[in-house]
Formats: structure tokens, sequence, C-alpha cells
């Protein structure tokens, strides 16, 4: 582990940077090379295999890096104008990726991202939103079946593809089945109790438990494992005095692990790093030394090395440790960043 810290940044207000900042522990932050000050960063994904590689998803394309973050490319996406919100690689075979986009849909690449083709994506927009097109937050891979992937789209729910990603479709009845259960309710932007539960942020797996998917949504964290057919709630309201998930992740050489990031809303001055040890069944918090003043809108573990976690408030609090979580240091971004949304560790 490097120790190289990333935050990226949205134009929230006026003359705001939008982009993303890199920073080597210990030192100060620094906007990167070749990335617009007004891309607003949404995903950062840091190659599984090779550690001078990193992308990044934004509103105006895709970013790739070849030598830790130093200076960054724009790949050849066929956009037709879409933002884009979310960039996987395939675990099993590191040429296979993933992009996510607003409006709702896919992009496939076959040869490290060098090309890329557009998937079918039949997902019609649930409610109508005043900030536009719901947004594919996550995408996540089954761990042995190459042909399942599975999606997270804020304000439109659980998707699924069982052809490799070369079509997708919405899997809502679990969604739909509990957000009709008295305290799963929630209504912030629509008048349809239904929202809070379609407002999903990420989706994870885990070798551990192959057939079973982690969807984290603005009511909680659930699970599923027959493909959205029926979900059920981890509470992780027993653990946490909040419940709003805006990711959640296993890291990749501690399959028993879940770490997760909860507040009260997408708005709010509070949130907190939490970790479960048994895949969910328990819950403890792991930042208890430093105090989020906003929402945590999201965070990265290190591909290889657990101990390395950075998260990012809203309002531009980046906390990180690199030794499991025994110690966080807090840096604060620039005055003059927009909101953060995601963070990465190299």
């Amino acid at each position: 582990m490097r120790g190289v810290v990333f935050a990226g940044t949205a134009v929230t207000r006026p003359e705001a940077v939008g982009s993303l900042y890199r920073m080597e522990h210990g030192g100060s932050w620094s906007p990167v090379k070749g990335i617009p000050l007004d891309a607003s960063v949404q995903a950062l994904t840091p190659h599984p295999a090779d550690g001078e590689v990193i992308f990044a998803a934004t509103r105006v394309g895709v970013f790739r890096s070849g030598d830790a973050g130093l200076s960054w490319s724009k790949l050849n996406l066929p956009a037709d104008g879409r933002q884009f919100w979310s960039f996987a690689i395939d675990p099993k075979n590191h040429n296979v990726m993933f992009v996510g986009s607003s409006p709702v849909g896919f992009y496939r690449s076959d040869d490290a991202g060098e090309t890329w083709r557009r998937c079918q994506c039949d997902h019609p927009e649930r409610f109508k939103m005043t900030f536009g097109g719901s947004r594919a937050m996550k995408i996540a891979f089954h761990p042995s079946d190459p042909r399942t992937l599975y999606a997270a789209a804020e304000i439109n729910g659980f998707l699924i593809s069982t052809d490799g990603g070369e079509t997708w479709h919405g899997a809502n009845k679990g969604v739909l089945e509990l957000a009709h259960v008295p305290g799963l309710h929630s209504r912030e932007l629509t008048d349809d109790d239904t929202e809070g539960m379609f407002d999903a942020h990420s989706v994870c797996t885990t070798p551990a438990r192959p057939d079973v998917v982690f969807y984290g949504c603005r009511m909680g964290i659930f699970s599923t494992t027959n493909l959205g057919d029926t979900l059920h709630d981890l509470e992780v309201r027993r653990f946490a005095p909040f419940r709003y998930t805006r990711d959640v992740r296993v890291p990749a050489d501690d399959p028993r692990t879940l770490y997760a990031c909860f507040s009260i809303a997408s708005r709010s001055e509070t949130g907190a790093m939490y970790r479960s040890k048994d895949l969910g069944e328990s819950w403890s918090r792991v930042d208890e030394s430093v105090t989020a003043a906003s929402t945590i809108m999201g965070f990265g573990v290190h591909v290889s090395d657990r101990r390395g976690v950075a998260s990012v408030t809203r309002h531009g609090q980046v906390f990180y440790t690199l030794d499991g979580c025994e110690t966080w240091n807090e840096v604060q971004l620039p005055t003059n960043a927009g909101d953060a949304f995601c963070a990465a560790l190299l």
C-alpha cells in the first residue's frame, strides 16, 4: 500500500471545483492533471492487479491513470450525452469492465477499457425526479458465475443481468414488498412512500457467500439470495443510531467482512463508518476517533490490503486509515472544492 489518497468532488455551487484531488500520506491535496475542473467525479475504481492504474467515472466521461493518479486521459466511450456514475472491473477477468450511467444504462469493454459498447437496459424510470434521470450507482459481479451481475440505481432500485451484462432489467419484487412494511416507508422527493427503498446506492457480493447480494439504500442494508425476489433486512439500526447507507463494500482479502458508511440523510450533520466481521449479523463503529460534520457520501477499501480505508464527507472531510482502523487521519479538502462523493486509496 502506497498511501496515496484520492477524493472526488462535484460542481455543487458556482465556481466550485468538481474534479479529483490527490494526496500522498503526510502531504497536501492537489488537483490532478487531465480531469476538467467541472467534471464532477462520482466514482473511483483502482485496478485490482496493477497498483499504478485507477479509473474515475465523471459526469463528462470516464478517465484512466496509469501513473498512480498523477495524470489522466479520457476513455473513448459512446457517451450519447450521458453522465457516468459507476465503474467496475471483473475480478476474474480484468479485461472486462463495466460503466454505469445516468439515465440508467451500462457500457461494456472486453479489452481493458480501450473500446466500449452500450448494453441493453430495459428499466424505465419509476419516479419523475427534479434532478433528472436515475443513476446506476454501483455494479457488482457474482463471485463465481460470470454471467450474473447486479446493480443499484438511485431512486430506481435493484437491477440484474443474467447474460454477462449484455442486457439488464429491474428486479424489484423484494424491494417493493419491503417498501410497504411499516418502518420502511420514506418520501423526500416524491409523494410515494415506497421511495426510500428504491433510493439505492450500493450493491456488493462476497465469495464467502457467493449467492448473496447486499443492497444498500436510504432505509438500510438488505440481502437477497434469489435475484431480488425477496429481501432480508439486516436491521443495522440495532447497532447504529442511523441507517441511511451510501456504500457497502467487502475487502478483497477479507471476504467475511463488510464495511458500510451510515448517516441520517443525503444532507445531514453526522455520519460514521461501521464494520461487520460476520457478513452483517453484527456491526460496530470503527472511526470513533474522528467526527463527521456532514454525511459520509462514499469510501474506498484498498484492493489488496484490508488495512487501508478512506472515506469522504459531503462537505470535504477526508478520513483515512492505513492500519486497519486502529488510527485515523483527517484532512480537509480545499475550500473551493465542491461537495465530495467518493474516495480511494492506492
